[in-house]
């Protein structure tokens, strides 16, 4: 059976921005309708996070994510979809209020009634005719459930994949060998993993939602018996994109259309003609683009800055600049906290 897999959408995102909506519907019509449709799907599986702010449903944005999920299964009758959630579609990170959550509250029991191609998985584990094992959230991130599975199922003969939504990454190794190498797809992180060893694939997000997402493509994965046949890139939303110095000079229109660019230049090249000149082009040629200029120092290594990135993590930010002083109490507390 053909598979498509979808990983993080996050419909909601920018503070339920309504252009970042648009193109995400528009995402639904021009990519996931038409490989439904060309590349005879006959199963969907979403891996979670199909929404973004988990505390609050935006009402515009909750209705046209119900409609165009319905127009989805109106559309393709003879597909099945599952739609496994993710952390941020429970109002709570306590197990205790799993029943909070945006499926309960968008695809109610009339909804499902009507549409019976739809198979929500946001409170127990579901698994198909042919094997394929959903786990929702809490139960990938609770040891206890973790140790249910392992009892209930017969990983490598009745269970053929596992679908679900957590980072694999930090998965202990013991935890892995116990499912016999099944392979496991997953979303929640938003970067790709692939660990072929282990069969593990986290497919990161299907749509690029930030920076940390920087200069990398973003599919939907075509299954077959299980195992990855074909991929679609992403190019209906928002990409974002980031040039160094020359790199600047290589890009192309496409990348101003539908992107969010930073163009980094160090302080010893801002001030030559040639930046100057081009830097005052792209913005009379585009502009409706949203382009960000960052200087950066003349030392830096800027291999290092690819690697790395801007680093918008607090923890690490807080780590690097702590004066010397209040470092060992600071990890003194931070220890604490963890054995909590």
């Amino acid at each position: 059976m053909r598979t498509l897999v979808v990983g993080d959408l996050h419909i909601g995102i920018k503070n339920n921005s309504l252009t970042w909506l648009e193109s995400q519907l528009e995402f639904f019509d021009k990519q996931i309708f038409e490989t439904i449709q060309n590349k005879d799907i006959k199963r969907v599986i979403f891996l979670g996070d199909i929404y973004d702010i988990r505390y609050s449903i935006n009402q515009q944005v909750g209705i046209e994510l119900q409609k165009k999920v319905r127009q989805m299964l109106t559309q393709f009758p003879d597909v099945h979809f599952f739609m496994i959630a993710g952390n941020h579609d429970y109002y709570s990170p306590l197990e205790e209020f799993a029943e909070y959550n945006l499926y309960n509250m968008l695809f109610t029991p009339e909804f499902l009634s009507i549409h019976k191609n739809l198979t929500i998985v946001n409170s127990d584990p579901f698994i198909t005719e042919d094997g394929c094992l959903m786990l929702p959230w809490y139960w990938t991130e609770n040891t206890d459930h973790i140790d249910e599975l392992l009892y209930g199922y017969d990983f490598g003969n009745e269970v053929k994949a596992i679908f679900c939504h957590t980072d694999l990454t930090s998965w202990p190794g013991a935890r892995i060998a116990s499912f016999k190498g099944t392979p496991i797809y997953s979303g929640h992180i938003h970067f790709i993993v692939e660990d072929a060893l282990c069969n593990l694939h986290n497919i990161g997000a299907a749509v690029a939602l930030t920076f940390n997402d920087v200069n990398q493509d973003r599919y939907l994965y075509i299954l077959e018996d299980y195992e990855i046949v074909d991929k679609i890139k992403n190019e209906t939303t928002p990409q974002f994109k980031r040039a160094y110095n020359e790199q600047i000079f290589e890009l192309k229109e496409e990348y101003f259309n539908n992107s969010y660019v930073q163009l980094c230049i160090s302080s010893n090249n801002i001030n030559k003609a040639k930046y100057v000149e081009y830097l005052k082009e792209i913005k009379t040629t585009y502009i409706n683009a949203n382009i960000r200029l960052h200087i950066i120092d003349d030392d830096t290594n800027v291999e290092t800055l690819k690697a790395e990135g801007f680093n918008t993590n607090i923890e690490t930010y807080i780590e690097k600049n702590i004066p010397q002083h209040l470092d060992d109490k600071y990890n003194l507390i931070k220890q604490k906290l963890q054995e909590q």
